[in-house]
């Protein structure tokens, strides 16, 4: 099919589904909001934060055509019982982030990163696990190219530092992100749209804590930046993911954003 067909194919299937009419009523109102607590001087902020979203998708969309990809989904056992590890994780990581309890955050992040690995070793989740994080990266690289070229042109050599030193935080995070929480919340409720939004949001809400200070303690206002950059960050990832199961050019692609 070409180009521009399938992608109204895929934008019409998109627009049509209730979780992503959810969720982009949510970006406007975040936008909304943070325009608000933030100020009008803003506006060309939440603009660009929405463009260059708006291209990255694209982008994570475009892999899916490459002759490589691989968009079926692995098998996911234990599913639902992985997917509540998994809420405790973050449950966990928002509470020591937030500084709430920080002992009971490291405590729950613990109990639930343990839980998950418990159930994906019984259940034979670790066979082919290593043909799974070593597929073909190649459907990614205009992705690559698209976050590393121009930070790489900005930064020089140091920018190559850094991704390095960012490499084993970008590819952890996408571990945890992807195979540890959207995969078995796609599994468990077979239904792809409505994980990735919900996988999407629990990102964000984890980024809250780190985005009050940036914010100047504003809660609201940082609720509102973790909602239309985070979420939206997130939910790329999920696009990605979905167009092809390869976790660790994703996790290469968060290094190179923030190395």
């Amino acid at each position: 099919m070409r180009l521009d067909r399938a992608l109204r194919a895929d934008l019409g299937l998109a627009l049509r589904s209730p979780p992503l009419r959810l969720y982009l009523l949510l970006q406007l109102a975040a936008g909304a909001l943070f325009l608000w607590r933030r100020g009008s001087d803003t506006v060309a902020t939440v603009v660009l934060i929405w463009l260059a979203l708006l291209l990255l998708a694209f982008v994570a969309w475009w892999a899916g055509r490459h002759p490589r990809a691989r968009p079926e989904p692995d098998a996911v056992p234990a599913a639902g019982a992985r997917t509540v590890f998994a809420m405790l994780a973050v449950a966990g990581m928002t509470a020591w982030g937030a500084g709430w309890s920080v002992p009971l955050g490291a405590l729950m992040f613990a109990c639930g990163l343990g839980g998950w690995l418990w159930s994906a070793w019984r259940s034979g989740g670790g066979h082919g696990l290593w043909a799974r994080l070593t597929r073909d990266p190649r459907p990614f690289l205009p992705l690559l190219l698209l976050i590393g070229i121009p930070r790489l042109l900005a930064g020089g050599p140091a920018y190559l530092v850094g991704v390095t030193l960012a490499l084993p935080s970008g590819i952890g995070q996408q571990l945890l992100y992807l195979v540890g929480l959207y995969a078995p919340l796609e599994a468990a409720n077979q239904h792809a749209a409505a994980a990735a939004v919900g996988s999407a949001l629990l990102f964000a809400l984890v980024h809250v804590p780190l985005l009050l200070e940036p914010n100047g303690g504003d809660v609201v206002a940082a609720l509102a930046n973790a909602t239309l950059f985070q979420s939206g960050v997130g939910l790329i990832a999920c696009l990605a993911f979905q167009r092809h199961r390869a976790v660790v050019p994703i996790g290469v692609a968060h290094a190179l954003a923030i190395g």
